[in-house]
C-alpha cells in the first residue's frame, strides 16, 4: 500500500486520511465505551448476587441451627425464579451439604476447602458466603452465576455502539469530501496551471487565488515567481533575437573577409610567381653568361639570391595548399592508410641521401576520410621526419596505429634532433619555425598545414619530443568518419 501511495491523487490522500483518522477514533471510543460497560455490568451483577446471597444466609441462618432442611429447601427453591442463578447450595457448620437448587445431588455441590475459587471463573460468576447467627458462622452459602446475561447486554451494547459508530463515520464521509475540496482545489489548481504552462511555455497563465491562508499566499508566491520568469523569458528572447542579428552581421563580414582573404591570398600566390620566375631566370642567366665576370662576393650574392627566390617559390607553394586544404569540399571513403605511407616513402626514398635509411610502417591500417587531404598531411609528417633525422648515423621513421575508444590513433616517430616542448604551444602555427634556416630549411607551413587538415576531420593532432632524441606526432581520427 505505501508503494502505491505515492501515485494517489492528493484528493484521495486526503479523504484517506480524514477517514482513517476518523474510523480510528471512533473505533477506539467505541472499545473503550465498551470496556467501562463491561466492567461496570461486571460490578452491577456481583453487587446484585452479594445482595441475594445476603438475603438467602440472614433466612437461613434459624434453618441451619435446628437442620431444618425442609426450610432450608424452600429458601433455596425460591432461587429458580432468577434466570441468572446456575447452582445454589447450602453447608452446615462442618462442611456438609444440607441443601442444594433443583434437588441436585450432592455430589454436584463443591467443597467449600481452600482450593474453591471465588469471583468471576470461566463462563460463571462464583460467591461463597458465610451463614451467621448472632454473630456466629452457623454454615457456609454457595451461590454461581453463569453470565449469559452479562454477554447479551455487551453484545447489544456493541451493536449500537457499531451503528452509531457507522452513522457517525458516514456523517464524517461528506463533511471529509466538502472539507478536501477547501483544502485541495487550491492546490490542484495550482497544479494545473503548473502544467498548462510547462506544456505551452506560455508564461502570462497565472493561478487563481483564493483566501489569504497558507494556499492563498503559496498561490501568490507562484504567479509572482512565473511573473518573474516570464520577464525573463522575455529579455532572453530579445537578447536572442538581438545577438541573432549581431552574429549574423558578423557572419556576413567574416564570410566577405574569408573571401577577400582567399582571393588576396590566391592572387598574392599567383602574381608573385611571374615576377618570381623573373628573378630566378635573370639570375640563372646571370650565372651562366656573366659568371666569369663576377669576383667571389659576386657569386655570393647571386648565389643568396637564387636560395631565396626558391624559398619563396616554396612558401607560396606552400600558401596554395593551405589554402586549398582550407576551401575544398571533403570526399569520405575508406582509405588503406598502409598503402598510401608506403608511397609516400618510395617518393621520399627518390631523394639523393647518404643516410641508411629504415623505414617501418605498420600493415593494415585503414582509416576514414578524404584521401587527397590525408595524403598531404602525411606527406609533411613524413617529410618532417625525413628532414630532421637527416644528421643521424642512421634514419629511424616509424609509423603504428592503436585504437582508442572511438578513435584510431596513427603514430609517426622518427630519431631526428627534436624539439624543445617550451614551444609546443607554436608548433601548428603557420611560418613558426623551431629551427634555423641554416639547421633546417623549410617554410615553416608544414605542421600549419596538417592541423587543418586533422581539424577538418574532426580529429586531434599531438606531439611529444626531447632534443637529441626523436619526436613524436600522434593524429587521432574519428573511428565512425563522420566528418563534414
Amino acid at each position: 500500500m505505501m508503494g502505491r501511495w505515492r501515485y494517489w491523487r492528493l484528493k484521495t490522500k486526503l479523504l484517506f486520511l480524514t477517514l482513517f483518522t476518523s474510523a480510528l477514533g471512533i473505533t477506539l471510543v467505541c472499545a473503550s465505551l465498551i470496556f467501562v460497560e463491561n466492567q461496570n455490568y461486571r460490578k452491577q451483577l456481583e453487587s446484585e448476587l452479594h445482595v441475594i446471597a445476603g438475603i438467602l444466609a440472614e433466612q437461613s441462618a434459624a434453618a441451619l441451627v435446628f437442620e431444618d432442611n425442609e426450610q432450608l429447601s424452600s429458601i433455596i427453591t425460591s432461587l429458580k425464579r432468577i434466570d441468572t442463578i446456575r447452582q445454589a447450595c447450602v453447608y452446615n457448620q462442618q462442611g456438609d451439604v444440607m441443601t442444594s437448587l433443583s434437588g441436585r445431588p450432592q455430589g454436584q455441590c463443591p467443597s467449600v476447602g481452600s482450593s474453591l475459587e471465588v469471583g468471576f471463573v470461566g463462563d460463571v460468576y462464583q460467591l461463597l458466603m458465610p451463614v451467621t447467627l448472632d454473630n456466629e458462622v452457623v454454615g457456609q452459602l454457595f451461590l454461581s452465576s453463569h453470565l449469559e446475561v452479562l454477554r447479551g447486554h455487551i453484545r447489544t451494547f456493541v451493536s449500537v455502539a457499531s451503528g452509531i459508530g457507522a452513522v457517525i463515520l458516514i456523517a464524517l464521509v461528506f463533511l471529509a469530501l466538502r472539507l478536501q475540496r477547501i483544502v485541495s482545489e487550491p492546490i490542484l489548481k495550482l497544479s494545473e496551471t503548473a502544467e498548462r504552462i510547462a506544456q505551452d511555455h506560455d508564461y502570462s497563465i497565472r493561478a487563481p487565488v483564493s483566501g489569504t491562508d497558507e494556499l492563498g499566499r503559496l498561490g501568490n508566491t507562484f504567479n509572482e515567481m512565473i511573473s518573474t520568469i516570464q520577464q525573463q523569458n522575455r529579455r532572453i528572447l530579445e537578447s536572442r533575437d538581438s545577438l541573432e542579428r549581431i552574429v549574423e552581421a558578423r557572419t556576413s563580414e567574416l564570410s566577405m573577409a574569408n573571401r577577400e582573404l582567399e582571393a588576396f591570398s590566391y592572387s598574392v600566390s599567383h602574381d608573385l610567381r611571374q615576377p618570381l620566375r623573373a628573378v630566378e631566370g635573370f639570375g640563372q642567366a646571370l650565372e651562366e653568361d656573366c659568371g666569369d665576370q663576377l669576383n667571389e662576393i659576386g657569386k655570393d650574392y647571386l648565389k643568396r639570391i637564387r636560395a631565396a627566390s626558391v624559398r619563396m617559390a616554396g612558401l607560396i607553394d606552400g600558401l596554395l595548399v593551405l589554402s586549398r586544404v582550407s576551401r575544398q569540399s571533403m570526399e569520405n571513403q575508406t582509405i588503406d592508410l598502409s598503402q598510401m605511407l608506403e608511397e609516400i616513402a618510395e617518393e621520399l626514398q627518390d631523394i639523393s641521401d647518404d643516410v641508411p635509411t629504415e623505414i617501418l610502417i605498420q600493415p593494415g591500417m585503414w582509416v576514414v576520410g578524404d584521401s587527397r587531404m590525408l595524403r598531404v598531411a602525411f606527406q609533411n609528417l613524413m617529410a618532417n621526419a625525413w628532414k630532421y633525422s637527416a644528421k643521424e648515423e642512421k634514419r629511424i621513421v616509424e609509423v603504428l596505429s592503436r585504437r582508442e575508444g572511438r578513435w584510431v590513433a596513427i603514430e609517426v616517430r622518427d630519431n631526428g634532433v627534436g624539439f624543445d616542448m617550451r614551444y609546443i604551444d607554436k608548433l601548428f602555427v603557420a611560418f613558426n619555425r623551431l629551427h634555423t634556416p641554416s639547421e633546417f630549411g623549410g617554410t615553416g607551413i608544414g605542421l600549419a598545414t596538417v592541423y587543418r587538415v586533422v581539424r577538418r576531420h574532426h580529429g586531434d593532432i599531438s606531439a611529444t619530443s626531447q632534443l637529441g632524441e626523436g619526436a613524436s606526432f600522434v593524429v587521432k581520427l574519428p573511428v565512425s568518419g563522420d566528418q563534414d
